[in-house]
This record gives C-alpha cells, sequence and structure tokens, in this order.
C-alpha cells in the first residue's frame, strides 16, 4: 500500500510542488485548497491521469474548526496508510499595529496557527499507528519579527513552538520539525518594485532568492530520510537569517 502524505493549502505555489513532488515518487496525496478550485481540479486531473485514484482534492476554510474537523474526519475514513501532513496553508498580509482588528486577529492566526493545532489533534493517533512525521511551514520572521507584520510573526512565532511542543508529545513515533522559507516566491498581489528586491536580495548571502524545489527537497529530507530528528526548525533562505 502507498504512503499518503497530506498537504495543506496545495494548490498553488510552494504547496503545489510538494504535491508534485511526493505524487511522482509513488506517494498518494490528499490536499486540502480553500479558493483555487481550477488549479486544484487540473491539479488532480493530472495527476490522476498518471496514476489513478492516487491525487484528491478538498476544499476547506482553515478558518472554521467545522471544515477542520470534517476535512480530517474525511480523510481518517477515506484515505489509508497516512505517513506524512504538510502544513503549509498560510495567509500574509501587512497590517501596522495601530490599524489591526479582530477580523485581522482571526484571518492571520486561524491559518497559520489554529489550523495546524487541530489538524495535528485530529490527525495525531492517525500519524502516530503509522510511524510518520509532520512538516509545519514556519518562516524566517518568526524569530526575527517583522515590522507591520505583527500578527503574522506571532502566529509564525506559534507554530515554531508547536513544533517543539507536539515533537515531545508525540514522541517516539513521530517526528515534528519545521521549515523557515526565506525568499523564495515573490508576494502574488503586492509584490515588491525592482529597486525594493534588489534591496531585499542584498540582505542575503547567497545574493539571489530560493525556489520551490529548494524547500520541496528539505521537506522531502524531513519526510523520507529523517530518523532522528525532531523539534527543529530549518532555515531554507540563503543564509539571510544570519542577520
Amino acid at each position: 500500500m502507498n504512503n499518503t502524505i497530506f498537504i495543506t493549502g496545495g494548490a498553488k505555489r510552494i504547496g503545489k510542488a510538494i504535491v508534485a513532488h511526493f505524487h511522482k515518487i509513488g506517494w498518494n496525496i490528499v490536499f486540502q485548497y480553500r479558493t483555487s478550485s481550477e488549479s486544484a481540479q487540473t491539479i488532480s486531473e493530472e495527476l490522476n491521469g498518471i496514476r489513478s485514484n492516487s491525487c484528491f482534492a478538498y476544499q476547506a476554510d482553515l478558518d472554521s474548526l467545522d471544515d477542520i474537523n470534517w476535512l480530517c474526519n474525511t480523510i481518517q475514513k477515506d484515505h489509508k496508510n497516512l505517513k506524512a501532513i504538510i502544513n503549509n496553508a498560510s495567509t500574509f498580509y501587512p497590517k501596522p499595529i495601530a490599524e489591526i482588528d479582530e477580523e485581522d486577529w482571526e484571518s492571520l492566526i486561524s491559518s497559520n496557527l489554529k489550523a495546524p493545532i487541530f489538524i495535528s489533534k485530529y490527525l495525531a493517533e492517525d500519524i502516530k499507528n503509522n510511524k510518520g512525521s509532520i512538516v509545519n511551514m514556519v518562516d524566517i520572521y518568526a524569530e526575527q519579527g517583522l515590522a507591520n507584520y505583527t500578527i503574522y510573526s506571532a502566529a509564525k512565532a506559534g507554530l515554531y513552538n508547536l513544533t517543539k511542543s507536539l515533537a515531545k508529545e508525540l514522541a517516539p513515533n513521530v517526528t515534528v520539525n519545521s521549515v523557515s522559507p526565506g525568499i523564495i516566491l515573490w508576494d502574488e498581489t503586492n509584490p515588491p518594485d525592482e529597486q525594493k528586491q534588489n534591496k531585499m536580495l542584498s540582505e542575503v548571502p547567497l545574493r539571489r532568492m530560493g525556489n520551490e524545489k529548494d524547500i520541496v527537497s528539505t521537506v522531502d529530507f524531513l519526510v523520507t530520510k529523517n530518523r532522528y530528528m525532531t523539534g527543529r526548525n530549518i532555515n531554507v533562505d540563503g543564509g539571510k537569517s544570519l542577520g
């Protein structure tokens, strides 16, 4: 029986690349999306065309505990041998501290912290029984903080510490680690202009941005090769977090 991997935010960007990689190496794929229905359908059709009944996409709002509960119940009922969870989905936008409101709090905390907590809660026994792994997508700003992204940075810091706490709680049968990407892809909705891009890249020792493959290879290591590392965070950032 093939291993199954569950990825949140799997219809675009880094999540999409993780989906494609694990399908290519023979895993069955279950992924969540919220609004990218056209992309999700295309991915599912393409991958199932390669190997039938190997990829399943589910629309769910990770701000909603009801949706999370339904999604996890569906995975437990319909998909066997769950071996890995990738908490990848994220909401990211700037909001100066003077302008934040409860809606911003709910939006940024829910996808970045609440959803990973409750997904881990509902699927913990499945992962333990299969001696699997959980990988949380954090951010280098979980440790550094980022002006005008106060709630986002706080949520990612919480996810960073959730990683360490779950590593202790789910041991010895489950490894729990996190990945902190640096500059991998520019913001789709509000990309920086060329001058700001150059300034940002000048702060990266390797003087270039990364790409999805850099993150995918790290996730692959944590899921398929790692046997003795848990509760750790890996910065994939070209050295930017060195300061």
